[in-house]
This record gives structure tokens, C-alpha cells and sequence, in this order.
């Protein structure tokens, strides 16, 4: 009998003992709020959905010799309008490229997520007009012209712009003589011709190397007594590129 009772004891003792392990484990699990514990719903990342004006987002890509540039703006409230600024490698300063102003409504998308956040996406496409590596900046400004934030610079290269640039030439129309400019951003190989409707030659009018620089070259349509009145080309070559240009003849 008194075999029975020890044994009985023991088995008892080892019961509650284990029954008392088990719900402190159980209080540990489900103690969401006890120290260095996480898991469950309360622990989501949450972006405050109170921010306002802030810039989540400056970036910049290149596509068919174009800079695309993308900023993203966080429940915008103050904010007025946008300056898109490149660095002037001459004047060692930013200045701003956006002619027409980029308002708060000149967003490309709006969208809102879970948390009430309001994003807005915008976005300025800038053409180069030479290769290199460009630097940007963009600032936003509120209805009063202050500055609510300033973003850092980014930078991009940029390569197979061609390396000059030539106006329309002036006057046009024109009788009998008008003036073509032409920018060359480095010393080139340089033709210059003039050619009638249906693409036959009429004029040399440069054909050397020409180190860079601005020039103008004046076309005499006097000096070619066949020239009738009506349109004209002239075509600028260098041993990288080629460009055309239309022109109209009166007489």
C-alpha cells in the first residue's frame, strides 16, 4: 500500500510539474508586448501617413539620346510648382532648364495605398546637345517661393548625340542671298551642300576641316542662273553625323 501511494505521489508531482512548464510557455507565445518578442499584425512597417512634401523619389534614365527624369512626392500639400536644375559646366552652377513651370498638378500618375498615403509622379525630359555626363537637381517650392526641400544631385552620361548644331538659316524665305549658322562642338571633317527638290546637288558650299566653333556661311542663289523659286535643302556632314535642313527660294 505504501508502494502504491509513492508511486502515486511521484506521478502527480511529475504532472503538475509538467502542466506549470506548459503555461509559461503559453503566456510567453501569446505576450505579444513582451520584450524582444514580435510576430502578428502589430509589427508592419507603417509609413506615416501624416508626412507631407516629402521626396521619396529622384531618379534619371537615358532612352534615344533623351534624359528622362522621375521624382515621386508624398502627400504633396505645400507644394506649389517644381525646378528641374542642370549643372552649366562653364558657370560651375545650377540653372534651371524647366521653361514652362511644373505646377502640383503636372503629375503623370496619383495613387494611395493602405495607409492613406497619397503619392504623386512626375516627371521632365531633357535633351542634350552634345555627349557627356550631365548633373541634375530639383527643388520644390511652396505658393510663396520657398523652398521645401532640395534634392541631392544625380548624374548620368550620355553618348551618340551628334557633335554639332545648325540653325534655320535666315532669312527664310529669302531672295536672293540668306546666311546658315552652324555650331561645331569639336574639330570636324565638314560638308556643307545645297540641293534642289528632287535631291540633285547645287552648291558646295564647305567642304574641309574646320576646327570648333561658330560659323555662317551665306548662300547666293544669284550665282546659279537654272534656280527657280520654290524649295530647297541644304544638308550639314560631318564624319560622325548628318542633318537637313528646308529652305525656300521667292524670286
Amino acid at each position: 500500500m505504501i508502494k502504491i501511494l509513492l508511486i502515486l505521489a511521484f506521478v502527480l508531482q511529475i504532472f503538475f510539474t509538467f502542466s506549470s512548464f506548459s503555461g509559461e510557455n503559453d503566456n510567453l507565445i501569446s505576450d505579444k508586448n513582451a520584450p524582444g518578442i514580435t510576430g502578428g499584425d502589430d509589427d508592419k512597417t507603417e509609413t506615416p501617413s501624416d508626412s507631407a512634401d516629402a521626396l521619396s523619389v529622384f531618379s534619371a534614365k537615358i532612352k534615344d539620346k533623351t534624359v528622362y527624369l522621375n521624382w515621386r512626392v508624398l502627400n504633396p500639400k505645400n507644394i506649389a510648382y517644381f525646378e528641374v536644375l542642370r549643372l552649366d559646366p562653364k558657370k560651375k552652377e545650377y540653372v534651371k532648364i524647366n521653361d514652362d513651370r511644373i505646377g502640383k498638378d503636372d503629375f503623370l500618375e496619383k495613387n494611395e495605398n493602405d495607409n492613406k498615403v497619397f503619392t504623386y509622379l512626375y516627371d521632365y525630359e531633357d535633351s542634350p546637345e552634345r555627349d557627356g555626363v550631365y548633373y541634375y537637381k530639383l527643388k520644390g517650392y511652396s505658393s510663396n517661393g520657398n523652398v521645401l526641400f532640395e534634392a541631392d544631385e544625380i548624374k548620368i552620361g550620355i553618348t551618340g548625340i551628334r557633335n554639332f548644331k545648325i540653325e534655320q538659316n535666315t532669312p527664310n524665305p529669302f531672295n536672293p542671298t540668306t546666311n546658315i549658322t552652324y555650331e561645331l562642338y569639336d574639330a570636324s571633317f565638314v560638308k556643307l551642300k545645297v540641293f534642289d527638290l528632287i535631291g540633285k546637288e547645287i552648291a558646295t558650299l564647305v567642304e574641309g576641316t574646320q576646327p570648333k566653333g561658330i560659323y555662317t556661311v551665306t548662300f547666293d542663289a544669284s550665282k546659279y542662273a537654272n534656280l527657280t523659286s520654290g524649295i530647297y535643302f541644304y544638308k550639314l556632314e560631318t564624319d560622325k553625323y548628318s542633318e537637313v535642313k528646308k529652305m525656300i527660294l521667292t524670286k
